[in-house]
């Protein structure tokens, strides 16, 4: 991407773009003095100011009942009333909006219930801002706030994923549904695949010529496309969200896919998603509350998938509560 907030004052011939996305997700108990509303009682004008102090905008917004979601200059933002969900890449900084976050849900009469701040180890950590270089300084970061704890999951010579964890009810709060979350965060792109999402005359419709539509049919879409690349979208399908972020330049190409929505098996989505995007690398997390439809993270899926390699696996299970599952894949085809 490069028709964003962040870009960089480089040459071409240096230029590079973080694609990899800071990952914030808290959840909220309400209270008798809050509303049924919740986060969504936050105005667009108040989540502007919040933005500004991570170095991004909103360019564009979907409305539903259930869920307000944002596609950002760098990512995207999804209120729910009782969870926000912030996802910024590039050199944004993402932990200076807690205070003000903190602020709205005190405002609210919330309480933070669960944190969760993730992402693949970044591809060049020099050039993040302070606190963003390591992720034991963005633990002491979030400790100001938080009582968490940070863990890293894969090789450490290699991609690895952070997550840090804090928990801070000893009574979760009802919900209609146990939650399950996907991430596949994908690198090394098929240059192909990639080429669709450079700016023409025909970029309007790259949602459906690529494939992206199918993913979760049926979902409303809001994407963005960037000048000269690049390619944003959040669908929201029911309550559910999905949200793709490509950077497809060939030096440092990068794809994630999210979605929240339900499956008892997920191997019809991540077939569609490598269908289209055809990395040589990538990382599947699977979060799952203990009741979640998928049942355990680390069952949510068949790891065998055709023409791939899975070198590595982790899950941590946090009290009993949820579990994370990470698996990092290669291609078969890779020299």
């Amino acid at each position: 991407m490069k028709e964003n907030a962040n870009a960089t004052t480089q040459t071409n011939a240096d230029y590079f773009f973080e694609g990899a996305e800071k990952r914030l997700e808290i959840d909220f108990l309400e209270t008798a003095n809050s509303s049924k509303l919740g986060m969504l009682d936050v105005t667009r004008t108040e989540w502007e100011r919040l933005l500004a102090s991570v170095n991004c905008l909103i360019l564009s917004s979907s409305i539903s009942e259930d869920c307000h979601s944002y596609v950002l200059s760098e990512s995207s933002l999804f209120v729910y009333p009782f969870k926000i969900l912030i996802k910024t890449c590039g050199n944004t900084t993402l932990l200076e909006c807690l205070p003000l976050l903190i602020k709205y849900s005190d405002q609210l009469s919330l309480v933070v219930d669960f944190v969760t701040y993730s992402h693949k180890s970044f591809t060049e950590p020099d050039l993040q801002l302070r606190p963003y270089r390591t992720f034991e300084t963005e633990i002491a970061e979030l400790n100001k706030y938080f009582p968490g704890k940070g863990f890293t999951l894969g090789p450490m010579n290699e991609d690895r994923w952070f997550i840090y964890v804090a928990d801070l009810s000893e009574c979760p709060s009802d919900k209609n549904e146990a939650e399950q979350t996907i991430e596949i965060i994908m690198s090394h792109l098929d240059k192909k695949a990639m080429a669709q999402f450079y700016k023409t005359e025909e970029s309007d419709g790259v949602s459906e010529s690529s494939g992206i539509t199918t993913i979760i049919p049926d979902s409303v879409i809001d994407d963005h496309m960037f000048d000269p690349c690049g390619y944003s979208m959040n669908g929201l399908y029911q309550r559910y969200y999905s949200t793709i972020h490509i950077t497809p330049e060939p030096e440092f190409s990068y794809v994630s896919f999210e979605t929240n929505i339900p499956e008892k098996s997920y191997d019809t989505i991540i077939r569609r998603v490598l269908g289209i995007f055809k990395p040589e690398r990538f990382i599947i997390s699977v979060f799952a509350d203990a009741s979640a439809l998928c049942g355990e993270s680390n069952k949510s899926y068949d790891a065998n998938l055709p023409g791939y390699a899975r070198e590595i696996a982790n899950t941590c299970e946090f009290t009993g509560r949820r579990s994370v599952t990470c698996s990092h894949y290669r291609s078969l085809k890779e020299n």
